[in-house]
């Protein structure tokens, strides 16, 4: 089947996928820290600088892909679609490590927390990272096929579409149970979980809007 990419174009996917695959390991690594021992502070490090280093090294791909669309190496009228998609894979990192920070901090100082609600609130984080992860290997495996075949890498984003809208009546659950729950917990809990909930859920939009970039740039290539 036709390869619609030019060889610039392809190699530019071929990078992102790589920013892709850390994304996808620093999630795994926060599905670890979420359904660890409350205890584990050695595991969470562990864990924590794991992630710090895959956002370095993601931070070097974007760098070196901001300048390979400044070189031109990329036609001016999908630079733009390309500088977006980087950027919304690279931001996955960026949450992700912020997420594992957050999570590192508790850890190391807990807060005055329901520990029930606690225990709820971990499980389904989860639920919502396992998403976020489903979606980067969807999103790798359509950055590999999109300049070939049209049908399927619509299938694939349809598909990350679909998992997107699961986070979403995921994430509303946890907010009203937080919100719901208000009595129970002082400010710090209070505001912590909110903000790692709303960050968690951040890494499923920008998955979307990674997919719904790849789409647009094979569509103005006519693939």
């Amino acid at each position: 089947m036709r390869n619609f990419f030019e060889p610039g174009e392809k190699e530019a996917f071929d990078r992102i996928g790589e920013l892709a695959r850390l994304g996808e390991e620093a999630l795994d690594l926060l599905v670890r820290i979420l359904s660890g021992n409350r205890n584990g502070l050695a595991e969470v490090e562990n864990c924590t600088v794991r992630i710090s280093a895959l956002e370095k090294e993601g931070d070097k791909i974007t760098q070196s892909l901001e300048e390979t669309l400044g070189r031109g190496s990329i036609s001016a009228s999908l630079a733009n679609d390309f500088g977006r998609l980087v950027d919304s894979v690279d931001s996955i990192l960026d949450r992700a490590h912020s997420l594992s920070r957050q999570l590192r901090r508790v850890t190391k100082r807990p807060l005055r927390e329901a520990r029930d609600f606690d225990v709820a609130y971990r499980k389904e984080q989860v639920r919502l990272v396992e998403i976020g992860c489903t979606q980067l290997k969807i999103l790798r495996n359509l950055l590999d096929i999109a300049g070939s075949n049209r049908t399927k890498a619509m299938e694939m984003a349809r598909e990350i579409e679909t998992l997107e809208e699961q986070g979403d009546d995921v994430k509303d659950a946890m907010l009203d149970e937080i919100y719901g729950s208000w009595e129970k917990l002082d400010y710090a809990s209070f505001h912590n979980y909110i903000q790692t909930t709303i960050e968690a859920d951040d890494i499923l939009d920008l998955c979307e809007d990674a997919s719904d970039l790849v789409i647009a740039v094979m569509k103005a290539l006519g693939a």
